[in-house]
């Protein structure tokens, strides 16, 4: 049993990085704290000492959070915060904490970390050695032994997906685009509301206190800077197409390793509040797709007369073509892939670089034949 002592969006002031402004100056932020324990004994004895007292608990997040600590880093700060709970008590068994700064960013409702750690993480050990007491049987030892044993597993499994990572997140991030497929919504851009999630290992983290540095793929305003950039500029028609390229920017542009996207379409429903989709993808969903028998190769797809643009590089000797391609017989999608894979392997001095999305077209001129995919 894995009991829990919670505070929640406790305000402080402290500079911590940039505004949103992009000045060094004092902000709020909002920390949320769940320390687990067991409230057992004190549910019996009615006695604060017998739990995590979470006046304390505040008192120490709060004069941490308002010290002359001068971190960069929300990573750092949310550490800070996680050995300060942890420090009220030996029976704060692990903490979850959630920081968020709501002026970190113009056009979103906040920047925030979330982390769990358990007392043996943030702090080196569980704490003292149990001490079997003179009046204690030793049965009556190994029973306090074992049951605080299983507290601490207790405690650990409550980490879920957060034992192996922490998120770094960015919601409501607010931005104007042309999205749809009516004909109206060609014409006119909305807002659409963004929710990502960079999904990082926990072991960058465990150091972060004590280094107080962020890489590229970690920035969070990196990642903002280029989503922003890409949303702006297009116009899909759909809200998955959106949330694809939002997550391929993330992760080829940025080295995101994972990052789960929501993009949230608040005027596409009358009687709704919204309509959304949520994915989560890694580096290799976008890697290039090669056939994996050569052997059970399909027969070469029919294309549409191929249409190449070539950029040459005189000094390097380098040329970068745009190749149209296309596709109307046998397992369309398998084609594609294969002649990706062709390009890669049979040309040894050729290398895809970058592929579009695939679409679905109505032949032209001769009609009375299958539609294609194309792609380029």
């Amino acid at each position: 049993m894995s009991d829990k002592i919670i505070f929640r969006d406790l305000q402080v002031r402290t500079v911590l990085g940039n505004d949103s402004w992009e000045r060094k100056k004092q902000q709020p932020l909002l920390i949320t704290a769940e320390i687990h324990t067991s409230i057992a004994s004190a549910g019996k004895t009615d006695k604060v000492t017998e739990s995590v007292h979470y006046g304390i608990a505040c008192k120490r997040a709060t004069s941490f959070a308002e010290s002359n600590h001068k971190l960069h880093s929300l990573e750092a700060f949310a550490e800070g915060i996680a050995k300060a709970c942890l420090g009220v008590t030996n029976r704060a068994l692990a903490v979850h904490i959630i920081a968020r700064k709501p002026r970190a960013l113009l056009h979103a409702e906040y920047a925030g970390v979330e982390i769990f750690r358990t007392r043996k993480e943030a702090l080196g050990s569980w704490g003292d050695s149990l001490v079997q007491e003179s009046d204690e049987t030793d049965t009556e030892f190994a029973c306090r032994s074992a049951l605080v044993d299983a507290e601490r597993a207790a405690a650990e499994a409550e980490a879920g997906k957060l034992a192996q990572e922490d998120r770094i997140v960015v919601k409501t991030l607010s931005l104007s685009t042309i999205i749809g497929v009516n004909l109206w919504e060609r014409h006119y851009k909305q807002l659409v509301h963004i929710d990502l999630v960079l999904h990082t290992a926990k072991a960058a983290g465990l150091d972060a206190l004590a280094s107080d540095t962020v890489p590229r793929y970690r920035n969070f305003r990196t990642v903002v800077d280029a989503v922003t950039d890409l949303v702006e500029k297009s116009s899909y028609r759909t809200v998955e197409a959106l949330a694809t390229a939002i997550a391929r920017t993330a992760t080829k542009q940025c080295k995101v390793p994972k990052i789960t996207v929501r993009v949230e379409k608040p005027s596409a429903l009358v009687f709704a509040a919204c309509s959304a989709v949520e994915i989560t993808r890694v580096l290799g969903d976008y890697s290039v797709m090669p056939s994996t028998a050569a052997s059970t190769a399909p027969t070469p797809p029919r294309a549409v007369s191929p249409v190449m643009s070539v950029k040459s590089e005189a000094k390097s000797g380098i040329h970068s073509a745009y190749i149209a391609l296309g596709t109307n017989l046998g397992n369309r999608l398998e084609n594609i892939h294969q002649a990706l894979h062709r390009l890669n392997t049979d040309m040894p001095n050729s290398h895809v670089v970058e592929t579009s999305f695939l679409y679905q077209t109505a032949p032209m001129y001769v009609t009375d034949q299958p539609a294609f995919l194309n792609a380029a």
